[in-house]
């Protein structure tokens, strides 16, 4: 706590020194974040103006940002702390408008949920957006006792395993902090509200996603001629995409007699798993989420059958017509609904089609960025 003080101390010598000097204010959004999935690099390219602060690189991503804050060791790391208060006054001596993506920020983030940080945002009368990612806010305990109550298995059920102490009670804690601060600060908030079940008691926005346009490949004439079915498996992390009930499956219809190709990518180039779309069938996603998540969503633009558990009665977030963009797939209905595509192949092209045409209506580059705009730009 004492280090975070003392960081907001450097942050307003920082912005009131830079008030004094700098007059050339800036319209466009300051976008924070740990780069993931893109999103940064999307976000910061679609906001008008923008600049990019990213504070960790990531070893699948090659962007230029305007700002790099990389964690270092040692007498560097007080260096760090000390660059990003400064930084942090100085962006906010420019800019009026900050987008957070994630649990990151300027000023020892995991002490208090960015508190500190975001009450100084606000008494500047700034505008301040969260956009949450994923684990850093989900909440094991309310999304296990939500899955207790249904008798159903959800990501945190696997979570704890396949990342040991990520359950624990700090953590906990810690995404707590962040909720509750978001919830008192921010001007809107992004997060899927069952799937990143959390501390947010307010109405949350929809995920959105950006796809690029090169990405949209309508190659249905793959299902005009099959000589072979392919199905495609594509999971980041195995034991939380139900991959093992993928592999029962499979082998289930193997032994009954079925005759189809099933791809098995684990670690492998994100080039190589595009690459593999373009010929695959049928996706089997993932089957303890209740939203697509990218990998859905890339399986759907190449024009594939996509089998998941998102659901849009669960997720009330998803865009109108999710339902029939995919078949919605629970984790004790793979076997099931894969079967039903073998035994009926002819309904391939019609499910693909419709997986491809919502996934271009709402998840295009060109989408998001017109949803977004016309939310904290409104």
């Amino acid at each position: 706590m004492c280090t975070s003080i003392m960081q907001m101390i450097l942050v307003k010598i920082s912005y009131f020194i830079c008030c004094l000097f700098n007059k050339n204010k800036q319209d466009g959004w300051v976008v924070v974040a740990v780069e993931t999935a893109s999103m940064l690099k999307n976000i910061s390219s679609a906001l008008p103006n923008s600049v990019a602060v990213n504070f960790a690189p990531n070893r699948f991503y090659d962007f230029n940002y305007d700002y790099e804050v990389y964690p270092k060791k040692g007498i560097f790391k007080i260096g760090n702390l000390i660059y990003s208060s400064l930084l942090f006054g100085y962006l906010l001596s420019k800019y009026d408008k900050f987008l957070y993506l994630g649990a990151i920020g300027f000023v020892s983030p995991y002490v208090d949920g960015r508190q500190q940080e975001f009450e100084f945002i606000k008494s500047l009368h700034k505008k301040l957006v969260c956009y949450f990612l994923g684990s850093e806010i989900r909440s094991f305990e309310l999304l296990n006792r939500f899955a207790q109550e249904r008798s159903i298995d959800v990501l945190t059920t696997y979570q704890a395993i396949s990342h040991v102490g990520i359950n624990s009670p700090e953590n906990e804690y810690h995404r707590k902090q962040l909720g509750e601060v978001a919830d008192k600060c921010a001007d809107a908030i992004f997060n899927p509200s069952t799937d990143q079940m959390s501390y947010i008691k307010r109405k949350t926005l929809p995920f959105i996603y950006f796809l690029p346009d090169d990405l949209f490949n309508s190659s249905l004439n793959k299902f005009d001629d099959i000589n072979e079915i392919i199905v495609l498996h594509g999971p980041s992390s195995p034991l939380i995409k139900g991959t093992p009930i993928v592999r029962a499956a499979i082998k289930k219809l193997q032994v009954e007699g079925y005759k189809f190709k099933y791809v098995e990518l684990i670690n492998v180039p994100h080039e190589q798993m595009l690459t593999t779309l373009k010929s695959a069938h049928i996706v089997l996603n993932e089957f303890y989420a209740f939203v697509p998540g990218v990998f859905g969503l890339e399986a759907m633009a190449s024009s594939c059958v996509l089998l998941t558990s998102a659901d849009r009665t669960i997720e009330p977030t998803l865009d109108e017509g999710a339902n029939e963009a995919w078949k919605v797939t629970p984790y004790w209905f793979v076997y099931d609904n894969l079967k039903l595509y073998l035994d009926n192949p002819e309904m391939m092209k019609p499910q693909a089609t419709a997986g491809y045409m919502w996934a271009k209506q709402h998840c295009t580059y060109a989408a998001g960025a017109k949803k977004i705009n016309g939310i904290v730009n409104d």
